[in-house]
C-alpha cells in the first residue's frame, strides 16, 4: 500500500505540473508581444529574462540544501507553487518593463522553492529502474497543460478583442487549482545505501556531477530564452492570434516525445540519449538562423518541442542516478542555479546580438554554444571511462 501510495506522488505531482504550466503558458508566449507593445527593446527582453532567471537561481541551492535538511519535500512545493499563483496576476496591472522584471523574479522565486524539491520527491518515489519513466510522464504532464494555456488565451484574445491583460489576470485561476493537489502527496523515506560513501560516492561533489554540470552550463550559455524563438516567428510574418498555437505545436511534440524518451533512457542508459539532445539542439537553432519562411519555423517549433523530450526529463533523471536520495534536493538546486545563472548572459548575447547584426547571427552563436556544451559532455566521458579503465588495469 505504501509503495502504490508512492507511485501516486508521480500522478498527483504531474497534475500539480499540468495546472501550473496551464497557468504559465496562458501568459508566457504572450508577454515578448506585450513587452515590444509598450516599447521594449530586445535586449531588454533578453535582460529581463536573464535577471528574473538568474538571482532566483541564486536561492534554489539553498531550497535544496534546506529541504535535504529538513527532510521535508511538500513545505517547499507548497511555498514554491504557492508564491507562484500569487504573483502572476499582477501583470494585470503592469505598464513598463521594470514591474513585468518583478512579476517575473517572484515568480521564479516560486519556482526556485518548489523545483529541488519536486524532483527530489519524484526520483524516490519509484524503483530507480523507472526513473527516466517518472520524470518523462511529469515533464508530459507539464506540457499537457502547456498545450491548454495557449488554447485558453487564444479564445480569450479572440472573444476579448486581443486583451492581453486579461489573459493575466485569469491566468491566476488554474494557478491556483494546482494546489489542491499537493495535500495528497506523500513524503518518502530517505534511506542511505549500506557500505556507500554519501560524500565522496554518490555526492553533489562527485566528479561525474560536477562535469555534467559543467557542460550543462557550458550548453546553455547557447539557450537563452524561449522569448527568441516567438520573436523570431513573428518575424517570418506570424500573426499575434497564432502565437499561442504555434507555442501549442511545440508543446504537443514535448508532451508526446517526453515519456518516450524518459523510457528509452531506462533501457539503453542517460548518456546517448543527452548526447544526442546536444546535437539535436545546436541543428535545430542553426536551422532557425537561415529560416525565413513562415512554414519551416512551424516545423522548427515541433522539432524544437523534440528536442526537449529528449534534455529535460533525462537529465532529471541522470541527476537522480548520481547522487544519493540524501541529497538530491541539493544536487538539484545546483543544477538549476547553473543553468539559471547561464541564462542571463544567453538571453543578453542573444538580444544584443539580435538588435546589432539581426536574428541569424543570434541564432548562430546559440547553436555554436550548444556543440561547445556536447563537446565537454563527451570529453568528460572519455576521460572517465579511461580513468575507470586505469583503475581496472590497478587492480
Amino acid at each position: 500500500m505504501a509503495n502504490k501510495k508512492l507511485k501516486n506522488n508521480i500522478v498527483l505531482l504531474g497534475m500539480v505540473s499540468l495546472f501550473t504550466d496551464l497557468s504559465s503558458q496562458m501568459i508566457y508566449p504572450l508577454i515578448p508581444e506585450f513587452l515590444v507593445s509598450i516599447g521594449t527593446k530586445k535586449a531588454i527582453i533578453g535582460a529581463i529574462e536573464g535577471i528574473a532567471e538568474s538571482t532566483a537561481s541564486l536561492l534554489k541551492p539553498v531550497f535544496g540544501r534546506l529541504s535535504d535538511k529538513l527532510k521535508n519535500r511538500k513545505l517547499f512545493i507548497y511555498l514554491g507553487y504557492g508564491l507562484s499563483a500569487v504573483s502572476k496576476p499582477f501583470l494585470f496591472f503592469a505598464s513598463s518593463w521594470p514591474a513585468v522584471l518583478t512579476v517575473k523574479f517572484f515568480e521564479r522565486i516560486g519556482k526556485a522553492s518548489r523545483t529541488p524539491a519536486r524532483d527530489a520527491l519524484i526520483s524516490t518515489s519509484v524503483d530507480a529502474s523507472k526513473k527516466g519513466r517518472a520524470f518523462g510522464f511529469h515533464r508530459a504532464m507539464d506540457r499537457i497543460g502547456a498545450i491548454g494555456g495557449p488554447l485558453i488565451a487564444m479564445l480569450i484574445l479572440f472573444f476579448f478583442k486581443g486583451n492581453i491583460r486579461l489573459v493575466f489576470l485569469l491566468s491566476v485561476i488554474p494557478a491556483v487549482m494546482a494546489l489542491f493537489f499537493i495535500r495528497f502527496v506523500k513524503e518518502t523515506p530517505l534511506e542511505k545505501k549500506s557500505g556507500q560513501s554519501i560524500r565522496t560516492k554518490n555526492s553533489f561533489r562527485s566528479a561525474p556531477f560536477i562535469l555534467f554540470l559543467t557542460a550543462s552550463i557550458v550548453f546553455s550559455l547557447g539557450n537563452s530564452s524561449n522569448a527568441f524563438l516567438i520573436l523570431k516567428a513573428r518575424e517570418t510574418g506570424l500573426s499575434i492570434f497564432l502565437i499561442p498555437i504555434i507555442w501549442i505545436v511545440y508543446n504537443i511534440f514535448c508532451s508526446l516525445s517526453s515519456p518516450i524518451f524518459g523510457s528509452l533512457s531506462d533501457k539503453i542508459g542517460r548518456k546517448p540519449v543527452i548526447l544526442t539532445s546536444f546535437i539535436c539542439y545546436s541543428i535545430i537553432y542553426y536551422l532557425f538562423s537561415i529560416s525565413n519562411s513562415l512554414w519551416s519555423v512551424w516545423v522548427l517549433f515541433g522539432a524544437y518541442g523534440i528536442y526537449y523530450g529528449l534534455s529535460e526529463g533525462v537529465f532529471r533523471a541522470y541527476i537522480a542516478d548520481l547522487v544519493s536520495p540524501g541529497q538530491r534536493a541539493t544536487a538539484y538546486g545546483l543544477f538549476n542555479t547553473g543553468i539559471g545563472l547561464a541564462l542571463f548572459p544567453a538571453s543578453l548575447i542573444m538580444g544584443t546580438l539580435w538588435d546589432t547584426f539581426g536574428s541569424r547571427w543570434a541564432f548562430t552563436a546559440s547553436a555554436i554554444f550548444s556543440l561547445i556544451g556536447f563537446l565537454v559532455f563527451l570529453i568528460s566521458l572519455i576521460l572517465g571511462r579511461k580513468k575507470l579503465g586505469e583503475v581496472n588495469n590497478g587492480r
